[in-house]
């Protein structure tokens, strides 16, 4: 009985910890789309070279865990869906 209470507890943490996570990095793709229109606004190019470098390294970031075993069960889960940008070549 114990065993099965403690594997139970650390399901249950897996999960917390992973939807935790997957929130976490939908917030800050957000958070870069905001200052990435910021500095398109803003017009300085360096800027806007910086802010899309980032927010392509926070969606690669969400994508892979979104995509990767065993946070991708948690993922479909509770519906994170993987992200796209068409807006630019995420490749920067």
């Amino acid at each position: 009985m114990a065993v099965v209470i403690i594997i139970l507890a650390a399901i249950a943490a897996f999960i917390a910890f992973s939807y935790n996570s997957l929130t976490k990095d939908k917030n800050r793709i957000e958070l870069a789309q905001v200052e990435l229109r910021k500095y398109e606004e803003a017009g300085d190019p360096k800027d806007i070279d910086n802010a899309r470098k980032y927010y392509a390294a926070v969606l690669r970031d969400y994508n892979t865990k979104v995509e990767r075993f065993p946070t991708s069960l948690i993922a479909e889960l509770f519906n994170f869906p993987k992200m796209h940008t068409d807006d630019f070549d995420e490749g920067l």
